[in-house]
């Protein structure tokens, strides 16, 4: 008897659903049947252990880890607490088996969402992968709203230090460099006292929309605290990086706000991750607050 019953399975996945499924399978058997049962209505990676399983969710997280409980090199109860103790979701169904009660509390408790015992039917297969998709729905909600600055929309202090280390990560494994921008409203305070909160409150909005309509889309704008934002520009060298800025600095030259004569200024700063010389995070983000702060001295001074 196989582990996975060899039958075209019903797939009824919600429309528009897009899963990315990483499989840690030593059988090759076992894998190729996997491949024919998901493979066309998901995002598919195989491994044949759990230390390639491990390698690859590094590289890029799955949706759903699919796993051997009894693999070499690393089983699947070591890559389940893995998998758990990193900072991005990631719902784990772990096969096996073994089917005693003590095997089923340990894999639970060792962080597994799903336990299936092999022989697995394609219809419960898919039955359990359609619930990790209502409950990956409903995470990826939760934790959108949890990332979200109320008042201008975008992306908070929590998504930007969730994602610079990411694309710090990625322009190391791809080997393009990429643009950090800080920005920070000139004045800020005395547009508070003298025009109240509330257009204040205006220009944060503005601020905002500025700086994603005029950035690329691949660009991220966040509001991480107060009247500071920065912009994290994928695959951008140090000259398209500068570009962008002498682009953010005109469109904000031209912006106006009902009772506010003055232009909206702000200041912006400028730093550069590249793979070639790798720097820590914090040192990334402390070059370019100085170049902002250097910019907003340099206004002081001309005023």
């Amino acid at each position: 008897m196989t582990p996975i019953e060899d039958e075209h399975p019903t797939r009824d996945l919600p429309a528009g659903t897009e899963l990315n499924i990483l499989v840690a399978e030593d059988d090759p058997n076992t894998r190729m049947i996997l491949a024919k049962q998901l493979g066309g209505m998901a995002r598919l990676r195989l491994a044949a252990d759990g230390v390639e399983a491990w390698q690859q969710y590094q590289a890029d997280p799955p949706d759903i880890l699919l796993s051997d409980w009894m693999m070499p090199n690393m089983g699947g109860l070591e890559l389940c607490r893995r998998v758990k103790a990193s900072r991005v979701f990631c719902y784990v169904i772990l096969m096996t088996a073994r089917d005693a009660l003590d095997d089923k509390v340990n894999a639970l408790e060792c962080g597994a969402d799903e336990y299936l015992v092999k022989p697995v039917h394609h219809r419960e297969l898919w039955a359990r992968i359609k619930a990790a998709s209502r409950i990956l729905d409903k995470h990826r909600s939760l934790a959108d709203e949890s990332r979200k600055d109320a008042l201008t929309g975008l992306k908070n202090r929590r998504a930007f230090e969730e994602t610079l280390p990411y694309e710090m990560a990625k322009a190391d494994r791809v080997g393009k460099a990429f643009c950090l921008v800080m920005a920070d409203v000139n004045r800020f305070k005395a547009i508070n006292d003298q025009h109240g909160h509330q257009a204040g409150d205006r220009v944060l909005a503005a601020v905002g929309d500025v700086m994603t309509q005029t950035l690329r889309k691949i660009d991220m704008v966040f509001r991480i605290g107060g009247d500071e934002f920065a912009a994290i520009l994928p695959e951008c060298p140090l000259q398209g990086g500068q570009q962008c800025l002498i682009r953010l600095n005109t469109a904000f030259a031209s912006i106006r706000l009902p009772q506010m004569p003055e232009p909206v200024g702000i200041s912006l700063g400028l730093a550069i991750f590249d793979p070639t010389e790798p720097v820590a995070m914090d040192v990334l983000i402390r070059k370019a607050d100085s170049e902002m702060y250097q910019a907003k001295r340099g206004l002081a001074t001309a005023q």
